[in-house]
């Protein structure tokens, strides 16, 4: 699974950069308005764009990085920026619309970022020792050299700016280094963007002279290795705009691209449809009670979820509004009920979701006036919250603001929590009572713990 989602805009700081129809109703939800239309423009290119090769889906979007300022990861998938990177590329090369993607259109792509790349000598350097794999602008970055912990460096000569690749000790894991990674109380370290996964984190910031940007990766398997970014705020001209290209080449563990097998050849266009991007969280809160959010699932007929990316989908049955919520209850039985205490708002907690491709994903949550300050992503929609000793404490009803991305990934905003008694009085279940614990969980235990009990849900039919 890729790790990174795609797009965010280009005009933000490198500090927030680094550091997201017509048949009858079904019961119960006559009054949920329809869905908006998609771009015929957008759907166009989408199907273009993803009939073709992922791996030329991929090397477009690194040389829409450079050409188009397309300023997310390459992962090959579609989304709104994207699909403003391309229209950017076709007005500057005086294309028609929606001819960005033609054999002649991407030749010309690949030759206007190839020169970008040559101007600065931006090449993928490879770590000897560890196989990490970087790119690097070695005309700016030009003194390269060993950092502490004996990985490569990279400097600009009157070293203002710092790049590093490190293999990280046995010991070290992912949930302690996010959680000293944000302290905050670090004097003069302003953290200006933080997201933990259970296989990588990012942390992006700004102190008064500087800023930084650190991803750290795990494959469960051996050390973690990270990639650093570290800049004099007097460059931040020059190098905000490669801070993007950088990180997005990052491979901690680089693979050979797979050829293309005959079998893949036959294979008809992959073309995805409306459905598959209306995707929500969902919370097994009975045995057969699964509630989730209304707002991203409106108007549709089907519901399957899954408690895993790769598990075989249940049908889910009976929507019903919860009123007054923003929630909806289905019926089904899937997943295990969630088994957590109930808590008051607190200050500080963490966001359990599904992602669109129905992996788990857990975000560090700010509580504070009924609303909760997270980066909620796609398929967020009925997240819950929860505090650092593991209690429950509300819900996010709410879709998730997509249109502000940061490599491409939803950066933190605020969004209105349903407290977790009034969820317990609309589902009709009883609150369960539990003493409050002082101990601080991480992000990746807390997420672990309602694993079983959160579902993504996906609209598999609409009206």
């Amino acid at each position: 699974m890729s790790l990174w989602k795609n797009d965010f805009p280009a005009n933000l700081s490198a500090g927030v950069l680094l550091a997201l129809m017509m048949a009858a109703p079904a019961p119960g939800m006559a009054q949920a308005p329809a869905p908006k239309p998609v771009d015929p423009r957008f759907a166009a290119a989408e199907k273009t764009y993803l009939a073709l090769d992922v791996e030329m889906r991929k090397q477009i979007q690194r040389d829409l990085i450079w050409v188009a300022k397309f300023p997310g990861s390459a992962t090959g998938d579609f989304g709104p920026l994207t699909f403003a990177a391309l229209k950017r590329f076709e007005e500057a090369e005086k294309l028609k619309p929606g001819d960005g993607l033609t054999d002649p259109a991407r030749r010309r792509l690949a030759d206007a970022a190839n020169r970008a790349r040559a101007a600065l000598g931006f090449a993928i350097q490879t770590d000897r020792a560890s196989g990490m794999q970087v790119g690097i602008p070695v005309k700016l970055l030009s003194k390269p050299g060993t950092n502490g912990s004996g990985g490569p460096r990279w400097q600009d000569p009157g070293e203002k700016v710092t790049v590093d690749l490190s293999v990280l000790k046995p010991e070290d894991t992912l949930p302690a280094l996010f959680e000293k990674g944000t302290d905050a109380k670090v004097q003069g370290r302003r953290i200006t963007y933080k997201l933990l996964r259970p296989d990588f984190f990012v942390i992006s910031g700004e102190t008064d002279k500087g800023k930084f940007f650190r991803r750290v990766a795990s494959d469960g398997k051996g050390p973690l290795r990270a990639l650093s970014i570290g800049y004099d705020k007097t460059m931040a001209a020059t190098i905000d705009p490669l801070v993007v290209a950088i990180a997005a080449s990052f491979e901690p563990w680089p693979s050979a691209n797979p050829a293309t097998s005959p079998a893949d050849s036959a294979r008809p266009p992959l073309v995805a449809a409306t459905p598959s991007r209306r995707r929500a969280t969902g919370l097994v809160l009975g045995p057969d009670l699964v509630v989730t959010g209304e707002a991203a699932l409106s108007g549709c007929t089907e519901f399957q979820a899954r408690t895993a990316p790769d598990a075989a989908p249940l049908a889910l049955r009976n929507p019903r509004k919860l009123e007054g919520t923003g929630l909806i209850a289905l019926s089904g039985r899937i997943g295990a009920p969630l088994a957590l205490p109930f808590a008051p708002a607190g200050t500080e907690g963490a966001l359990v979701q599904r992602d669109t491709e129905g992996e788990l994903l857990v975000a560090a949550a700010e509580i504070a006036g009924g609303k909760v300050s997270t980066s909620l992503q796609e398929g967020g929609a009925g997240a819950l919250v929860l505090d650092r000793s593991g209690q429950l404490v509300g819900v996010i009803a709410a879709s998730p603001v997509t249109k502000v991305r940061v490599a491409g990934i939803v950066p933190v905003l605020s969004y209105p929590m349903l407290p977790a008694a009034d969820l317990a009085r609309a589902a009709g279940i009883t609150p369960q009572s539990g003493a409050t614990t002082t101990v601080v969980k991480s992000g990746a235990e807390l997420g672990e713990r309602v694993r079983a009990g959160i579902v993504g849900i996906t609209c598999a039919s609409d009206r």
